[in-house]
Formats: C-alpha cells, sequence, structure tokens
C-alpha cells in the first residue's frame, strides 16, 4: 500500500515507530533543519502564525511562548492532530483537522505561514501558493522547509537498506518532476520531485519574493558527534526559503 502526504501517520505501526525515532532528539530536523528555520523567523513577538502540517503542535507551543499573538495550526493526520490538542495551550491557539490544500484560507489574515517539510508531499503547489498568498498581510512571509530537490529526485541510495549510513546520495531523473515512491519506515510514502529551477518558477508566478534561500548547510554547534556532522556535510537534506508577500 502507497501512502500519501499525512495518511502515513495515521497507519498506527509507522506513526509509533516515527514518534519512537523522533524521541531520540538526533533526528536532522533537530540537529540541522530547525536551527535553520529559527533564524529565518527571528522575532515572532505579536504576530499571527499559521502553520500547515502543524504535526504534535511543539514547535507551535514553542513560538506562543517565544511571544507569538495567536497560532493557528492545520493537521491532516487524525494521531498527530490529536498529539497536537494535548501539546498546544488552549489560549490564543486554533487547530484543525483537516487537508491543507482543501482549507478555506481567509484573506490578509496572517503575518507568517510557516510549514516544515510538507510541500513536498503536494503536486499541485502552485495552487496552494496563492491560497497562501491571499491569507497572509501585505509584507507578510511564508517561510517553509522541504527536502532538497537532490534527494527528492531518487530514493535508490536511500531504499538500499544493506547501508547503514549513507555517505552519497544517487542524484537521477533529475529534470523529471512527479512522484516519487519512498519506502520510509518500512512504509512505501508517496512524495512528488520538482527541481530548484520549478520552485522558483511557482514563487514567481504566485508573486511572492524571495527574500532568502538554504540548503541546510549543517552547524557544528548542533552536533555531539564529529562523525555524524562530517557525514552530513557530504548531502544537502534540506531546501529551505523565506518569502514576502
Amino acid at each position: 500500500m502507497k501512502y500519501k502526504n499525512y495518511k502515513a501517520y495515521d497507519d498506527n505501526d509507522f506513526f509509533n515507530k516515527y514518534i519512537a525515532k523522533r524521541k531520540k532528539g538526533n533526528s536532522p530536523n533537530e540537529t540541522i533543519e530547525k536551527p535553520i528555520i529559527d533564524e529565518l523567523i527571528q522575532s515572532v513577538d505579536g504576530k499571527v502564525i499559521l502553520d500547515l502540517g502543524c504535526g504534535d503542535g511543539k514547535y507551535g507551543k514553542e513560538l506562543l511562548q517565544k511571544g507569538a499573538q495567536f497560532y493557528h495550526g492545520i493537521e491532516g493526520s487524525s494521531n498527530m492532530y490529536q498529539l497536537a490538542l494535548k501539546n498546544l495551550p488552549k489560549e490564543n491557539t486554533t487547530v484543525e483537522h483537516q487537508d491543507i490544500e482543501q482549507h478555506n484560507y481567509a484573506e490578509a489574515k496572517y503575518d507568517l505561514v510557516l510549514s516544515r517539510l510538507v510541500f513536498h508531499y503536494i503536486e499541485n503547489l502552485e495552487s496552494l501558493f496563492n491560497q497562501i498568498h491571499k491569507s497572509l498581510k501585505l509584507g507578510g512571509e511564508l517561510i517553509f522547509s522541504i527536502e532538497h530537490p537532490v534527494i527528492t529526485s531518487c530514493y535508490k541510495a536511500y531504499n538500499d537498506k544493506s547501508i547503514k549510513k549513507r555517505q552519497h546520495w544517487i542524484v537521477d531523473d533529475y529534470f523529471k518532476s512527479g512522484e516519487r515512491v519512498n519506502i520510509w519506515i518500512e512504509k512505501e510514502v508517496i512524495k512528488f520531485h520538482k527541481s530548484l529551477e520549478e520552485y522558483f518558477q511557482i514563487i514567481k508566478n504566485t508573486n511572492f519574493e524571495l527574500l532568502d534561500l538554504r540548503e541546510s548547510k549543517p552547524q557544528k554547534k548542533h552536533f555531539k558527534s564529529e562523525e555524524d556532522y562530517q557525514r552530513r556535510m557530504r548531502v544537502p537534506l534540506f531546501l529551505i526559503l523565506k518569502l514576502k508577500k
């Protein structure tokens, strides 16, 4: 069975293994992606934030603790949504259990729209970006992370289970955009590959201004192991962008 977008998280076997994996606290999400997201967001003081694919809500709680005025999380997975309800405070918070592509986006409501490692599950990203653009106040920002296009182009190296710690990645079919199947936590998960050029064209076509682009270069201070740090210096895992309306 192949899982699209958030549906894998509602497979209880996948979900439990994923949570156990994240509890270790040493995933690239924590050591590489989150520090860059934090840096790009800068101050959230007094901001109204929309988080697309909010997951377990822990990051939303952190944003509120840092001074966000209001946090609105949208999550498609029932399992993740239930976690978000438990983790987020009741005050100044709304959490919805909904597909982000089906959401009815309010006009000019948010100072910041955030999405972490979700958009590579979306096939028609330009349509979603138009809705996000509409929902932002003038001068508002969209900050998002995705798997880097060199990763999504080909999962052959990832799916080679004879390799315990990958030292390289196979880049193939880079300019052929579309569906890719990644065997992740023993399940077939569907993602959608787009080249860096395609992401840029989507940004341009939806009238966003590109403010910053990061290819997830690791920072040594976030790693306990020199070996892990050197290994992560070999291949960019994430692409992280900051856009402005």
